[in-house]
């Protein structure tokens, strides 16, 4: 099954904006409606009409938690019946409050519980303190290497320009795939495991394929 993994943020009411992502190094993520969620354009983009999937949002048990938690799911729905997409099954996992290494290791517990043998795992890295965008990852990571057959297909990061000024209009959100930095941390790895001395040429020829 298809699995698409964010975290829920928690900007104020009204704080979390809408933007129409152009995408970088992936035209599969183009979405032309403007979202709050870059794990929406990876959806958009990958999704099959009827093709069965799973939206797993980790969640903080606040107001503005349990807000954006649900302005996903409207926003998962609109993008869905913009293509006749199968809705996807909403699996909402509340996490911790605190940035403490316990607190992550039992959301990366509760992640890489969700994944499953054959599985084609999404994920998004935008939202989040650094070490919850961290776990991510490394529970993506995690579950292709135990799981058998499970895959990577999009990690995704959204970020919006604002160096032109104040005004809104000049700003210039996109959408990057950045599959290639788990695919690195796998290839340098692999090279540690068999003793390689300087990776560098290694990798550059990997990556240049």
């Amino acid at each position: 099954m298809k699995k698409f993994i964010t975290v829920v943020p928690l900007q104020k009411d009204g704080q979390l904006k809408k933007y129409v992502y152009r995408a970088m190094g992936n035209s599969r993520l183009q979405l032309d409606t403007a979202v709050s969620f870059p794990i929406l354009t990876a959806m958009h983009g990958y999704l099959e009409p009827g093709e069965r999937s799973k939206l797993v949002a980790l969640w903080q048990d606040t107001e503005d938690g349990r807000r954006n938690l649900r302005i996903l799911r409207e926003q998962m729905e609109e993008v869905c019946a913009k293509r006749n997409l199968a809705l996807p099954e909403l699996d909402s996992v509340k996490i911790g409050m605190e940035d403490t290494v316990s607190t992550h290791a039992d959301n990366f517990r509760k992640l890489i519980d969700r994944v499953e043998d054959d599985d084609e795992l999404f994920a998004c890295i935008t939202f989040g303190t650094k070490p919850a965008s961290q776990t991510v990852l490394m529970a993506v990571q995690y579950a292709y290497r135990i799981k058998r057959n499970a895959s990577i297909s999009c990690i995704v990061y959204g970020g919006v320009d604002r160096s032109m000024g104040e005004d809104p209009t000049q700003w210039a959100p996109a959408v990057y795939d950045e599959t290639a930095l788990a695919q690195l941390d796998e290839i340098v790895r692999l090279l540690a495991d068999r003793g390689v001395s300087n990776p560098r040429e290694a990798i550059r020829q990997i990556l240049s394929l």
